[in-house]
């Protein structure tokens, strides 16, 4: 079993309360209180995301609006826990979301190069810790994107999820509807791990105008002993 940090750095095999009973916790709570979870992400006196007029409702594999990028090295192992993406503006038509995972990027047909800028906000979830993340969350601001991605080939993509938002939801709310969505990762069989450069990238596409988002994400960076 991997060692438990306490709160001055000191590994522990685990924790006993008084009774001498075992204090469990799930792992997302011990990577938390060891500084392993970060944050990005933006708030509403950010400029949104634009779509980078990717308006033709056809995914672009070029063009991304997001992406959490793992280092190039085998360590940490880069968990994404969740996504949301907060609508502004959906683009005055119907807009459609891309998101994929894709191989380590010497295993793409043309390495994996994804670069961009990195949020204005970033932080380490346990706030007394003062680690920076490994992995680059990237993305860009209203019309400057700055997030390209070298082509991508089928099988250079190991998930795909598409959805889309109701149109006109943003301006007249459809009732019983949401002006955003969700992604949890960690809910349906083994978390996906980033490494050797892999990437998670969310593309946005519109049939009007370009759509504005704000989006949001957590994930982990662990070593393998932190997974047993």
């Amino acid at each position: 079993m991997a060692n438990y940090a306490d709160t001055t750095g000191a590994a522990q095999a685990a924790r006993l309360t008084g009774n001498r009973d075992l204090v469990t916790t799930n792992n997302i709570a011990k990577w938390v209180a060891q500084g392993k979870v970060f944050e990005a992400g933006q708030g509403l006196q950010t400029a949104a995301i634009e779509s980078q007029a990717a308006t033709t409702l056809a995914p672009d594999d070029v063009l991304a609006t997001w992406a959490l990028v793992a280092p190039q090295a085998t360590s940490p192992l880069i968990i994404p826990i969740m996504l949301r993406v907060c609508w502004e503006a959906e683009g005055g038509a119907l807009t459609d979301h891309q998101l994929i995972f894709t191989k380590k990027r010497t295993d793409c047909a043309t390495k994996l190069a994804v670069t961009g800028r990195v949020p204005v906000s970033v932080q380490n979830m346990n706030k007394g810790k003062a680690h920076i993340p490994a992995a680059s969350p990237l993305y860009g601001v209203a019309t400057t994107f700055l997030v390209t991605v070298s082509a991508l080939v089928d099988a250079d993509n190991v998930m795909y999820d598409f959805s889309a938002l109701v149109d006109n939801n943003v301006s007249v709310p459809v009732v019983g509807s949401s002006q955003q969505i969700e992604w949890d990762f960690l809910t349906a069989g083994a978390p996906h791990i980033l490494t050797q450069g892999a990437a998670m990238i969310f593309y946005i596409s519109s049939g009007g105008a370009d759509a504005k988002i704000h989006p949001y994400m957590q994930w982990a960076e662990v070593e393998e002993a932190d997974l047993v």
